[in-house]
């Protein structure tokens, strides 16, 4: 993918996402050309409907992009003209980020309320527990564990993609690269923990953050490994002693971890306790 001239995302064969212009918005950014990347996630079940919502004048919100979940894109204003994504927000010093970023809008409930079997949106859409996964939020109540969305491979792999044109096009540096949560902390939690914003920076900048750590379970009646960070979660499965898992993250003293096949491949994901990895 690559930006043209005209601000637009052009896609394979040199062909221009699908656009449908926002009437919200519209004036010149700042300096002409966005010195941020923000991403939010829509709270919404489809693309359509955020298309739809940021097509109505009275809904006061746009976006640059909107990222379905089968990973089309569609292209809502030029990158170098004002959308209405960040509202009140600020980031070392800028405060207005609508006048100085590019948004991006991927499609996903976000926050989930409910528990295990009974899954549900804002509001009221069942969502498989298979969709949910556990996490403390860096902002929205940071001692508690929420369920959140996960996002599909495909919106993430055009996520990627998409960033890495509009960053190489306008010299966004890596640091730049924020989500909504982080511009507008005591408002917003998008994109929030379900989505990897360091994994994400590594792919959109050509890196990695995948240390190659590996580390194995030492306990001779086998570790269970449980879909939360605690006691009270349930057990996903046991994991035989000296199996090689990859660190993920941690909570305290819970770690996420991936688990690894015969053949180094990636398994199943869950927490364990650390005293019994090494």
């Amino acid at each position: 993918m690559k930006v043209n001239a005209n601000h637009r995302l052009v896609g394979n064969k040199n062909r221009q996402v699908p656009n449908d212009e926002s009437p919200n918005g519209g004036t010149l950014l700042s300096g002409g050309a966005p010195r941020f990347l923000i991403l939010h996630y829509t709270a919404g079940a489809s693309g359509s409907g955020a298309i739809g919502w940021f097509n109505n004048p009275a809904a006061k919100a746009s976006a640059h992009l909107v990222i379905d979940r089968n990973g089309a894109i569609t292209q809502m204003m030029p990158f170098n003209r004002v959308a209405w994504h960040a509202g009140r927000s600020s980031w070392k010093g800028i405060n207005g980020l609508n006048s100085h970023s590019v948004g991006i809008e991927i499609v996903n409930w976000g926050l989930l309320h409910g528990s295990a079997g009974a899954w549900r949106s804002w509001t009221g859409a069942s969502v498989p527990d298979a969709r949910a996964v556990l996490k403390r939020h860096k902002n929205f109540e940071p001692t508690r564990i929420n369920a959140w969305e996960v996002f599909d491979e495909d919106q993430l792999d055009a996520t990627v993609a998409a960033a890495a044109a509009i960053v190489t096009k306008y010299g966004i540096p890596e640091e730049n690269v924020l989500g909504h949560d982080d511009i507008s902390p005591l408002r917003k939690q998008d994109p929030g923990p379900a989505f990897d914003m360091d994994a994400f920076r590594a792919k959109v900048f050509g890196g990695s953050n995948d240390s190659g750590t590996t580390m194995r379970v030492e306990s001779p009646t086998g570790l269970r490994l449980r879909s939360g960070p605690g006691t009270t979660f349930p057990s996903i499965a046991t994991l035989p002693d000296g199996t090689p898992v990859a660190p993920m993250g941690s909570d305290g003293a819970w770690v996420e971890v991936t688990t690894l096949n015969a053949a180094g491949k990636q398994d199943k994901t869950g927490w364990v306790h650390g005293n019994w990895l090494a």
